[in-house]
Parts: structure tokens; sequence; C-alpha cells
């Protein structure tokens, strides 16, 4: 792959391929089978596929995949342009898939059958009744495309895996489309069989589900589901998108569309500045517009000149439509021309997008920042989906020193509060679109920009930032892909003089090292290992005349060097990143120039075979990523924008809980309104604030009056709304849940304040409500993380209401209270604030 995959995409697609190679298997005996690919728009479900195709054609090592010779796709869409988008995306994320590969089927189509290591790409109009393409025997086609699909399914040359992208519409169309999907499912008697496998790829799987469950003789596997928490913490996506609408009743279109492009030149302006500082590829964000269906010419004009009016330097080609008539828009002494919507991405002179309902779909472009829309409020969904296009960060990471552009600003002039609800529902998967429009970023009402608290010195903040958290580890992480990613960052001398120059050797080198101590450590096995490889046992099963067993006799015989070739093989390369290659090249140097190539091959995969030996290896390359994070510390926080983010990944991409710092912003933006649109309490002290020195925060009441509590100690110093979400600038506390599974814990308030020495001091101070299925778990891990951390903090309190409806304190840097948080063993944690480890909240 040409892309450096997410974890989590790794993750799912060494799932993918394993349902694949199940499927694969389970052809073979002629059963059919089913699964889906589910992950919010943003998550990179093409890089997944293509991953996994990639994979499946090639083989790969580090997803570990055999290559499958006979293999071809078929990928179905409702939408030519998807299909060119999804092409060129799979061009650009894999370079092993050739543009030959990836075939566009269209009427020129004439061969009788798929061939094996190819892509066809087809969208559903072409299997109508009236497609050329459904015909036989017309021009030089002397096969349909339904014989086609008949003489692939029942010949030997290929194995079809059936693709549909966006199933879930797939699966809700009108009726002659739904006959043409299902059709490809299930087959038609007499003219081509039912696929034998059908992998769905969609945001939301339960049309998908339901189809396939109606479709006889298909087995369904467990589905591949990309979880949305592990997307967000990507930064993948953006953070928030803030839903702007008129604050009283009356008509104010143009006064919002005005501010829309000044927030989209504001936009700009931080891009600018980002791209200065950080050294980082300019991105010129676009302005999406949305008129109603029947917006005639003079509507088109008054839009475009009030836009053109805020934004006089606008070029020729900058406004452009992809209305559904490809015609140019003459308006004045301005044209408007139609572009392609796939083109917008990269055609930076284009500034803004006018369009009706939804632009396309598949239609991305991340650097499209801010909508502006006069839909009406039933067009919610079409709203939706288009600003879940607009969702993913232009520079595919997070920006961690401009809050403002980890958002997307959304203007709603027809809309009133409740209304409004209807398009947060939708974003948030519970409208009537049924969560094919769900996003990862919060959706907040009239977001703000806080900039950092100007009565706060830089002193607190500094200290904040060396305060710990524990981001949730990655069971799937592999530290040999770690420290390769480690050793990259630590050569790369493009921005300055490399830390290590000769990283990648010196990795080599110690993990070489180690294996050659295991290979000395374990002689006898690896000697035996070789002896397994070489000779193969043969079993004999005697049976009398009459049908009865008789003796049963084993013998060795002398594998073939073909099979050995094949297996030793097969071994080494399964080692992730190289790291078995480079083991036998570096043996092989070693090695007498007389003796054979293939007894150091034997020897070597007789060791990755071992237990315990890849675990080895594995510790060797965490302590080599330990030691050099420790070791140029300093010189890792001086890095910024992309190299940052890359450092911190490394830092993060771990099996198990490592504790790394927070990272707050240079700013925050946060909604300064609640879900029914009314302006929220604001409150002094925050870390972030306006210029009056107040933060807005939606807090019940009890959290209401922490917070007054606080603020009104004498040693308070400042206070911080910590992150809901599990980001870099959030105090982060990994645990495991009642099942097992890893989740972050993120603590309400962090509150400063000066010891009687004048040193800064942190308490955490967390009102979680005991009400919820998970709030043992969590007490728990509040009280392993006092536990490891506790002299970094003055405080680690939890408090909740008692049953007489008082506030109560778990004081966690008590010894007693811990042992009393995991001996408790009740149905409510209640109990444990009305026991006697818990005090009044004073």
């Amino acid at each position: 792959m040409r892309y450096e995959l997410m974890d989590y995409q790794r993750t799912a697609a060494i799932d993918v391929l394993n349902r694949l190679g199940r499927a694969r298997r389970d052809w073979a005996d002629g059963e059919r089978s089913s699964f889906a690919l589910s992950a919010i728009t943003g998550s990179g479900k093409t890089v997944i596929a293509t991953a996994a195709i990639e994979a499946t054609f090639y083989g790969s090592a580090d997803l570990g995949a055999d290559p499958d010779p006979q293999a071809t796709f078929l990928w179905i869409t409702d939408d030519p342009a998807l299909n060119r988008q999804t092409r060129n995306r799979m061009l650009d994320a894999s370079d092993l898939l050739a543009p030959r590969t990836l075939v566009e089927v269209n009427d020129g189509y004439l061969n009788n059958e798929l061939l094996a290591n190819r892509v066809y790409f087809l969208n559903i109009q072409k299997l109508s009744r009236s497609s050329r393409l459904t015909q036989s025997g017309t021009n030089l086609r002397q096969a349909s495309f339904w014989d086609v699909l008949a003489n692939t399914i029942t010949g030997t040359k290929a194995t079809l895996y059936l693709i549909l992208d966006e199933a879930h519409r797939g699966m809700k169309r009108t009726a002659d489309r739904k006959t043409i999907v299902q059709r490809l499912i299930g087959g038609e008697p007499g003219s081509n069989p039912a696929v034998p496998v059908v992998w769905g790829i969609s945001a939301t799987i339960e049309r998908f589900t339901t189809a396939m469950g109606e479709t006889p003789d298909r087995t369904g596997y467990p589905h591949v589901s990309v979880d949305i928490d592990r997307v967000r913490a990507s930064g993948l996506v953006k953070d928030e998108i803030g839903l702007e609408q008129p604050d009283e009743k009356g008509t104010f279109s143009t006064t919002l569309l005005r501010d829309a492009v000044r927030t989209t030149l504001s936009y700009d302006h931080r891009w600018a500045a980002y791209s200065t500082s950080e050294g980082e590829p300019r991105v010129l964000p676009a302005m999406v517009v949305q008129v109603p269906d029947k917006a005639n010419e003079d509507k088109l004009a008054e839009i475009v000149s009030v836009i053109t009016s805020e934004w006089p330097d606008l070029g020729p080609k900058a406004i452009a439509h992809v209305f559904g008539e490809h015609e140019p828009i003459v308006l004045g002494s301005r044209t408007v021309e139609w572009v392609h919507p796939e083109s917008i991405q990269s055609d930076t002179d284009i500034r803004v997008v006018i369009a009706k309902e939804a632009i396309s779909t598949g239609w991305d472009c991340p650097r499209a920042e801010v909508l502006y829309s006069e839909r009406p409020a039933k067009d919610a969904t079409h709203i939706a989906q288009v600003i879940g296009r607009m969702v993913r960060q232009p520079l595919a990471h997070r920006i961690a020193t401009d809050d403002v552009l980890n958002s997307v600003a959304c203007y709603l002039p027809l809309f009133d509060s409740k209304k409004l609800n209807a398009i947060k529902e939708e974003l948030e998967g519970e409208g009537k679109g049924g969560g094919d429009h769900r996003v990862g970023p919060e959706v907040v009402r009239a977001p703000a920009v806080f900039e950092r608290n100007p009565a706060l010195s830089a002193e607190v903040f500094d200290f904040v930032e060396t305060l710990p958290s524990i981001p949730t580890p990655d069971a799937a992480a592999s530290p040999l892909r770690r420290a390769k990613n480690l050793v990259r960052l630590l050569a790369d001398d493009g921005a300055g003089p490399a830390l290590v120059a000769d990283a990648d050797e010196q990795l080599t080198k110690r993990l070489n090292a180690r294996l050659d101590g295991l290979a000395a450590e374990h002689a006898d096995a690896v000697a035996a290992g070789v002896e397994d490889l070489r000779t193969a046992v043969v079993r004999r099963e005697g049976v009398t005349p009459t049908g009865q067993s008789a003796e049963t006799t084993t013998r060795l015989i002398e594998t073939h060097l073909k099979d050995i070739d094949r297996d030793t093989r097969k071994i080494i390369n399964s080692v992730r990143e190289g790291v078995g290659k480079g083991y036998y090249a570096h043996r092989a140097a070693k090695a007498d120039p007389e003796g054979s190539r293939l007894d150091v091959r034997l020897e070597v995969a007789a060791l990755l075979r071992l237990d315990g030996v890849i675990t080895g290896v594995e510790a060797a390359a965490t302590d080599f990523v330990t030691e050099h994070l420790a070791k140029f510390e300093v010189e890792i926080k001086n890095t910024t924008g992309a190299t940052r983010d890359a450092y911190r990944k490394v830092q993060e991409q771990t099996a198990v809980p490592e504790t790394v710092t927070i990272e707050l912003r240079a700013n925050e933006k946060a909604a300064t309104r609640n879900g029914a649109g009314d302006d929220l309490p604001t409150f002094e002290g925050h870390l972030y604030a306006d210029a009056s020195g107040h933060y807005p925060a939606d807090l019940n009441d009890w959290e209401t009056q922490v917070v007054t509590t606080e603020t009104g100690r004498p040693s308070f110093v400042a206070w911080y709304r910590n992150p809901s979400r599990a980001t870099p600038n959030a105090l982060r506390i990994a645990y495991q849940d009642d099942a097992g599974a890893w989740a972050s814990l993120q603590v309400d308030f962090l509150v400063l304040s000066r010891r009687d020495d004048g040193t800064l001091g942190a308490s955490i101070v967390d009102p979680h409500g005991d009400h919820l299925a998970d709030a043992k778990a969590k007490l728990r891990a509040l009280a392993d993380f006092a536990e490891t951390h506790g002299d970094r903090f003055i405080r680690v309190v939890s408090i909740a209401k008692g049953t007489d409806g008082s506030l109560r304190v778990l004081d966690l840097l008590e010894p007693h209270v811990r042992t009393a948080v995991r001996d408790f063993d009740g149905a409510k944690v209640t109990a444990l604030y009305d026991s006697a480890a818990a005090v009044p909240y004073l």
C-alpha cells in the first residue's frame, strides 16, 4: 500500500481478509456466503477495501494473507461517477494495483467472462433491460453480461466476489433496481447462478443484513464493524460540526450568507497561517451553497452578488455549480460553469460550489468546510448528506494548534431550533435516515472560538501539559510496525538534521541480535524444527477384506525441495515489517559461503516458528521505542504539524496501556447554545475564555454546584472542562469494561490550585453519574489511576449524590477507599457513596 494504514483500518482489512479466505474455502464446498464492512463516513472504507483487495491479489506479510491467483471482484454502485472516484482512490492508495487491473465495465465490454485478478466497476443502470450490456448477439457482443457472470461463476478460472458499495442504498431502491440487485445476489433460473460471495460496504448495514437474511442458501458471516471512537481518535475526521441558525424570527438569509462567506475567509486565513508556521501544504477552503430546486437566475444572481461583495477577489472560475443541468449559467458579468463533483477537491480554483440536493453519491471534498443551505426543513436528509461529505480532515490528521481547523460550519437560515434538531439527529444517526448519515464529529449549536485565558500565566498551561494521560491501547497493534514507524521519523531530515540518521540500521541490528540470542538459547528446539520441516509423516491404515481396521503404521519421508522452499519462505515472510526477511539476510551474510542457503532458511524458519520467539523480538522492538522516545522527548515535543501528529501516533500505538501527557490546543471551539437553542451559562476561571474571561458550559445542577464550589476556594487558580472524547487534549484513562474490551474514561474536571509552597497542583474532580451501566468499571479505573499517578495530584475525587440527595465524595487517593471500590460487587454504586468510604462534599 502506498498509504500508511491507520491501526483500525489495518485491523478491519485483516478481518475482511479472514472472511474472504473463509468464503473461498466455503465456495470450494459449494456454499455461498455474505458479510459487510461497516464504518462511518470519512473513516476510509475504500482504503480498507483497497488494502484487502491488494493483499488478496498479491499477498501481504503485514496483513497475513496469501495471494489468491483466481480472485476477481465485481464492484457495484448506483452511480458511474462514484465508480470513477473509487477507481481513482484505489490507484492513489495502492502501489501494486495497476490501471489495467481496475476495469470500468461499459457497453464496449466484449469478453465472455471476467478475468482473474481484476476489479470490475459496474453501475447498476448498466444492467437494466434496455442496456446494450444485457443483450447478446448485437454488434461484436456474443454474450450478455448475465452470460458473462454465469460463465465466470460456473467456470474454473476465477472466483467471483461481488462488492455492493453503499450497500444500504442498493437494498432500498425502485422496483427495477431492486430486482437487479437481487438477481445479482440470488441469480435467476436459466440465466445466471447466484454469486458465490457478497461483500457489502456501507455506513449502515441493517438493510443489507435483512436482505441477506431473506436470501436462501447463503451463510452470513459476522460483519466487520469499525469502532466509531477509533475513527474519532485517529484524527481523520473533524472533531466538530457547528450548526448556525437565525436567533429570532424573520428573514436573515443575506445576513447569514455574508457570515458564511466571512467564516470561509477566516478558514482561509487560518490555514495560511498554519501552513506557514508548520510547513505543511496550504489548504484552500471551499464553501458549498445549497439552493432551492426552483431557484431562478435572479435568485442565483442575488446569492452570487452577496458572495462576491464579501469576497471580491474571487477569480472567474472560483464559483461553479453541480446542477443536474450540465450547462453554464450566465449571471450578469459572471459565468458559473458546471463541473464534475469529483473534480472539486483537486481543482483549487473553485472556492464556491452551488448545489441543489445532494451533490453526488460518494462525493468527497475535505477542503469544503462551510455549508450555507437555503433548503427547507423537509430536506434535512439531503442537507445531512452533504454535511457528511465534508467531515474528513484535509491534511488527514487533527490540527493540534488551531481548534477552528478541526471543525465544519453549517448555516441554515430556514431552520428554527426544533427543525435544527432534525439535522442534528440525522448526523448523530437517530433521524429518519436510519443511521445512513451518521458522522464522527460532535454536533454543536452556535459554536464560538475561545482563546487561552489571558488572565492565566503560561506556567498554568505548561503545567497541565505535564499531567499524565493513558490512551486506549489497541490489542492488534504491532510493536514491530510501531518501531518501524518511529525509525522513519527519527531518520527524517526533511525539516532539518535527522535525530538518528541510521535509526533503521540500529533497529535492525537490535532485532537481529535478539533473534541471534534466541537461536542460541533454543538451539535444540531449532534443530528439531529443521528436521520437522525436512520430513513429512505418512500414516498407513490397514483394512481387512471384511472392512475391519488392521494395523496402522507411520513412516517419515523427505519433504520435496519445492515444498520446503514454499513453506520456509511463507514462515519468514509472515513476520511483519520485513523483520523475518531481514533476519534471513543477516544470517545468510554470516553463513559459510560454501554452505547451502536452504539450510540457513530452514534454521531461520524453524526459529521463527518457536513459541515465544516473535514475542521476544517484539519486546526488543518495544524497548527500542521506549528508549528513543525518552531520549528525544524534548526534541519530539518541539516538532509541529504532521510530524508531531506522527510521533503522537507512535506514542499511542500500543497493545498495552502506556502513559503520555495532555496536549492542549492554542484555542478551543465550543457550543454557546444547548440542544433547545438556549444560551449556555458561562463561568469564569476556565483555561479557555472569551474577551470577558467567560466560558460556556452545559452543566447539570450538581456539576454547576461543583464548579461553583471549586472556583470559590481560596487556593483556586483555574479549571478545565475535560473533553468528553478521547482526544490528545483530554486527560484519558484507559480501562477494561466488564466484557474485557478497552474503553476510555474522560473525567469531568481538572482543577488547578496553589499549594502552600506556591507551586501549582492539580486535582481530578469527577461528578460522574452513578446510574450509568459502566459506573463500576469507571470507578475502578479511576482508583487504579489514583494508585499509579496519585503523586501528581492533590485530590482524585469522584462525586455523586447519595440517597439523601446530598453530594458525597470518594477520595481515591485514600487506600481504604480504593479497597472499598475494588471490593464492591453491588448493582448500583450509589451504595458506595452512602457508605463510610465516602464523605460529604464541602
